[in-house]
């Protein structure tokens, strides 16, 4: 735990490096491997939910695109970052059974959020154009982002589309655990993108490239607070007649004793002569754990960094992940939020 802490603070110096070396290797990749490059895009897309599998992620999402054109609103639902799959796995049963319709979004999540929405957006436009229909979206995690970066950016015009019926009309946005102002410890997503990509070796129908061409890490870099993706998005105003609502968990993982120790035994595994150049992360780490607490955020999600002004917000308890869906297939608990979205997306 302390090794790998300590790798991840000595990644903070070389996060511009790091990007230049993963965004070659993607582009190589991609050169290198066209046919490949497109297959793995071709798993994603807008898919219609169909209560198969639990289990699987490909037996779990179908798509039928006469079934959905025919559905007066469907509700999509789209993932955060390194999301193997898993998070809408007791929201779309929930849904179904409440004899809504679900459509799931799913994209290369490590591509930055404005090359997302453009997919998003691309995608709504390929099933929906000429149709006339309304939609209601949930976002998890900076699947919230990405649908507020198409709903406000100017380069996609995505409100000109519903006036020209090139794009159904969003009435619902709900945001589950979105870090609207970004998190630290976006910083230290190693953890998080091994998992995405550990779970995809195991899936039926994975490429063997997956990892290498699910984007170059630019979301990362877009969900660090202050990063210039979400400080244009916040100076944008929220689109008219669209009703929004955010949703954020709280839990206190750490006791306040713990942190300090914590990073104090960090520190002593460290350099001597790195040790004053790295203080300044294992701070910055040591404020982001703190804010973190005592029912601040949900572990990965300050309360603070979901909250956007004028947008009512409601507070579950819960982790970045427990609070919408449950650890275990088999579990009967109801995840926090379940009721709170169901509730508001209906009539």
């Amino acid at each position: 735990m302390l090794f790998t802490g300590a790798v991840q603070i000595a990644r903070q110096f070389f996060i511009e490096k790091e990007w230049q070396a993963r965004h070659f290797v993607y582009t190589k990749v991609k050169e290198k491997f066209p046919e490949s490059a497109k297959k793995i895009i071709a798993h994603y897309g807008l898919n219609q939910f169909e209560p198969i599998s639990l289990l699987s992620k490909t037996q779990q999402f179908k798509t039928n695109e006469e079934k959905i054109i025919k559905n007066q609103s469907p509700i999509i639902l789209i993932h955060g970052l390194d999301e193997p799959g898993k998070i809408w796995m007791n929201l779309a049963p929930a849904l179904y059974e409440r004899g809504f319709q679900v459509l799931v979004m799913t994209y290369p999540n490590d591509q930055s959020v404005k090359e997302s929405a453009r997919f998003f957006c691309d995608h709504m436009v390929s099933l929906f154009s000429g149709k006339k229909k309304t939609v209601s979206i949930v976002g998890h995690s900076m699947g919230g982002l990405v649908s507020r970066e198409m709903l406000t950016s100017p380069d996609l015009s995505y409100w000109a589309k519903v006036e020209n019926g090139e794009a159904p009309k969003v009435k619902i946005l709900i945001m589950v655990g979105t870090p609207n102002h970004g998190s630290e410890l976006a910083r230290f997503r190693f953890f998080t993108e091994a998992r995405d990509q550990v779970s995809h070796l195991f899936e039926k129908d994975s490429h063997w490239l997956h990892s290498l061409l699910d984007g170059a890490g630019e979301a990362g870099l877009d969900l660090i607070p202050g990063s210039r993706f979400l400080t244009i998005l916040n100076t944008r105003p929220h689109p008219k007649h669209l009703n929004m609502h955010v949703i954020a968990g709280v839990v206190s993982p750490w006791s306040g004793d713990v942190i300090p120790a914590f990073i104090h035994n960090l520190e002593d595994i460290l350099p001597q002569e790195t040790l004053e150049v790295a203080r300044q992360t294992t701070r910055a780490l040591e404020k982001a754990l703190v804010s973190m607490t005592n029912t601040l955020g949900d572990g990965l999600v300050s309360v603070d960094s979901a909250r956007l002004e004028g947008v009512p917000l409601e507070i579950v308890k819960g982790t970045h992940l427990t609070m919408i869906r449950n650890l275990s297939a088999t579990s009967q608990r109801t995840p926090p939020a379940v009721p709170l979205i169901v509730k508001a997306l209906t009539p």
